[in-house]
């Protein structure tokens, strides 16, 4: 790996380079928000829009190719001009299977954890989530193509390009003020980039707990793999008939086994240290950027829009 050395700048000059990451952050959870909570009210009020095609579907497909856009052009542009060099973080790591499963199931049970609180939220409160009653129905030639569509999207297109972004470019951008401050804030990033208020705490502990990997092996492959994995989980479970339910029961006990068995003898350390994690004057900086403080607008909209009742 090339070495880099140290560079000293001011606060206005981190600000600056926050801010470049910032507009193509804040495009991203425009867009995100946009999709997710104005697609619903076109199928209300313009339904002509979608041409007679399924809007879910249309949906889907134009989710998908805005967030590889996305991935490839703004977030590219705002690396190039931060001279960061994606492919430094594509590196293939020395990680054994046995650790690389390990580090899994202990992703999978944090997400797994922290989702049991927002599910909870969402029975109160009844936020908005998801309308993907098709997932896991197979009877029509509609529903499979959908059930097909939103495995790409949601298994593989999303936590590859979310850890592109998040975690390849911005963390290691952050992480050039503190590392663990990079961790910490990249995972806040992550959570307001959560188009409803369920999904915000999830992401906000995956985000950092797939930093603190990504942080441990210089690459952003591992978190790809354990993203990939996690959704794949949740795909499963999703899909899996009442009368199957067994079957990611048993999965879920074996995961929390190995996760629990992996963090006890320490071959999964989550401990993280804390120079430059409550750095203060780093997040005085972070988050009196004016890009950043659009994005928690955003998220905010977002939050209040998803809410159908109190």
């Amino acid at each position: 790996m090339p070495s880099y050395k140290p560079q000293i700048i001011t606060r206005r000059q981190a600000r600056k380079q926050i801010n470049t990451l910032g507009i193509s952050l804040m495009f991203y959870i425009l867009l995100t928000q946009l999709l997710w909570h104005g697609s619903s009210l076109l199928q209300q009020y313009y339904p002509g829009i979608f041409l007679g095609y399924d809007p879910e579907l249309v949906t889907m497909l134009f989710t998908m190719i805005s967030w590889i856009l996305v991935a490839a052009i703004p977030f590219s542009i705002s690396a190039s001009r931060l001279d960061l060099d994606l492919k430094d973080y594509l590196v293939k790591p020395k990680i054994s299977l046995s650790k690389l499963i390990s580090l899994t199931c202990v992703g999978v049970g944090i997400m797994l954890a922290v989702t049991a609180i927002p599910s909870l939220f969402y029975m109160l409160v009844r936020t908005q989530s998801a309308p993907y009653e098709f997932v896991g129905i197979f009877t029509t030639k509609n529903n499979i193509l959908k059930n097909v569509v939103y495995f790409i999207l949601m298994v593989l297109v999303q936590p590859v390009c979310d850890e592109i972004i998040f975690r390849g470019i911005i963390q290691r951008q952050l992480g050039h003020y503190g590392r663990y401050f990079g961790v910490l804030a990249s995972a806040l990033l992550y959570m307001i980039s959560r188009p409803t208020l369920t999904e915000a705490l999830p992401g906000f502990f995956l985000g950092w707990y797939l930093a603190l990997v990504t942080l441990r092996y210089h690459s952003i492959r591992p978190a790809i793999q354990i993203h990939i994995f996690i959704s794949f989980f949740t795909w499963l479970i999703n899909i899996t008939p009442q009368s199957l339910v067994l079957i990611p029961t048993v999965m879920i006990i074996i995961i929390y086994i190995i996760a629990g068995f992996s963090l006890f003898n320490g071959t999964v350390n989550l401990g993280i240290a804390r120079s430059g994690a409550s750095n203060g004057k780093l997040w005085k900086i972070l988050l009196t950027s004016p890009t950043i403080i659009i994005c928690m607008v955003l998220f905010l909209t977002g939050v209040i829009l998803s809410f159908t009742a109190l």
